[in-house]
């Protein structure tokens, strides 16, 4: 099968090694083009404040993967037992972050069946009052105020937050053979992931211009804020999910 006729993905982060050798395994071409990148770093001061609280929380939110994979890095500095974290419910935004949580062999205590913040935060209360509730909203750097905002304002929360990790948009490689790969041939799909790897994508539209017959990728969104983003920039998605790699298969089967 030649280069031009083989089904490709576009995958626009670091670290895509689940879902790229998945893909790889049935046979689908796979393009990394790596938009943004994730340091998994937090203020000393402020982890050692959070940590000391430990144990005291009645609830542990988790906005994304990389927040469960930079909280568990700290804690584990602080801490050799996972009872350490108390008695304390645990809240994700959606399937691939509550599925990084069950990794540690911990159950999501809430899980909203629309994957935003503010739903995230009505579905806690919906599993009891958080009157005067003690609640840590785990983030990155360019995570919205929205949670800890609802948490507050909306449901009466005690809040406090911890961001352990920072994200970073890139620049695109001009030389690098998967980018000049992009550019002649396209792919079927592309997965954007975050609302920050959409507006890198939009920084280096230039450098990913493609060229007359390539195949201008279906756009594929992890959520409703990638969505918000991708929309905000005049890119339609044709799939929306947390099951981005069943989403793929179904659709990459469907083209044939």
């Amino acid at each position: 099968m030649s280069a031009q006729k083989k089904r490709r993905v576009l995958l626009t982060r670091e670290n895509n090694e689940a879902l790229a050798s998945a893909l790889s395994a049935k046979g689908v071409g796979v393009l990394e083009i790596p938009l943004i990148r994730t340091v998994h770093e937090a203020q000393d001061e402020d982890v050692a404040d959070i940590m000391r609280e430990m144990g005291s929380y009645d609830w542990i939110t988790f906005s994304s993967a990389n927040g469960v994979r930079g909280f568990f890095r700290e804690f584990f500095k602080n801490f050799d037992d996972i009872r350490s974290l108390g008695i304390a419910r645990i809240a994700c935004v959606g399937e691939a972050t509550a599925e990084e949580v069950r990794r540690l062999h911990l159950r999501p205590d809430v899980v909203p069946a629309v994957s935003t913040a503010l739903a995230m935060a009505d579905a806690m209360a919906e599993y009891e009052t958080l009157d005067n509730l003690k609640v840590l909203c785990v983030q990155g750097s360019l995570s919205l105020p929205e949670l800890p905002k609802a948490l507050d304002q909306k449901h009466r929360a005690i809040v406090d937050t911890a961001v352990v990790y920072k994200t970073e948009k890139l620049a695109v490689d001009g030389n690098s053979k998967d980018v000049a790969d992009f550019k002649k041939y396209g792919a079927d799909a592309a997965v954007f992931a975050s609302p920050s790897a959409v507006e890198s994508f939009v920084a280096n539209a230039e450098k990913l211009l493609l060229e007359d017959g390539a195949v201008r990728p279906k756009i594929f969104s992890i959520g409703p804020t990638t969505t918000e983003a991708l929309k905000k920039y005049g890119m339609q998605p044709y799939m929306e999910g947390g099951d981005i790699a069943g989403l793929l298969f179904a659709f990459l089967e469907a083209e044939g």
